[in-house]
């Protein structure tokens, strides 16, 4: 039977968490883990299996981390646009969680196709906004895209924008997006009913 731990699952968790949002998901070593819990490598192996393991569990953390940012209201701003505006928040103030689940290997999935927050994203565009079906995906994909991309730069500190310039930036990419598919709905609306017209299926 092995010795009994001096540090719980938690302990260790809460420390990795740490060191990632310190040094970033490379800084996660054994070694750096053990010296910040003040104990040998051991007792982090009778714990868990692997280094693997141990950043899954600070992953799982990020996530509910991320969760949180991204359900956060905003004052005089539709529900849809703070999730943007928080994403991006969520990108400068947790920047080394932010990499670690949207800029990595770490992370193990498609950024659209496989984003937790997906389905919660769409609920808000149907509730909020009443847009739904092709429509709401199209908006979701091109509209998290701009906001990866600004977010990303401000991560890697490759450029600054202000709040307000943020603020406006998604306000005009969101419009746009709106009109252009709304411009493509009708005219293929309009394409429908005549097609219908020539060939008198018209009801």
């Amino acid at each position: 039977m092995p010795p009994k731990a001096k540090v719980t699952r938690e302990q260790v968790v809460e420390q990795a968490a740490l060191l990632v949002r310190e040094r970033g998901i490379s800084g996660l070593t054994a070694k750096a883990l053990a010296e910040r819990l003040h104990c040998s490598t051991q007792p982090i192996f009778w714990l868990y299996a692997s280094m693997e393991e141990v950043k899954e569990a600070v992953q799982e953390r990020a996530l509910l981390k991320f969760d949180e940012y991204l359900r956060r209201k905003i004052d005089d701003v539709s529900a849809y646009k703070a999730i943007g505006l928080n994403y991006i928040r969520f990108a400068t103030e947790e920047t080394e969680y932010f990499k670690m689940l949207f800029m990595s290997k770490q992370s193990g999935t498609d950024i659209l196709k496989g984003h937790i927050e997906r389905s919660y994203v769409l609920g808000v565009l149907a509730q909020e906004e009443n847009i739904k079906g092709d429509t709401a995906q199209n908006i979701y994909e091109e509209m998290w895209l701009f906001s990866h991309g600004i977010a990303t730069m401000l991560a890697t500190g490759t450029a600054q924008f202000s709040g307000e310039r943020i603020d406006a930036m998604l306000s005009d990419v969101y419009r746009g997006l709106v009109l252009r598919l709304k411009e493509r709905d009708d005219r293929q609306e309009k394409e429908i009913f005549s097609l219908s017209e020539k060939t008198g299926t018209r009801k």
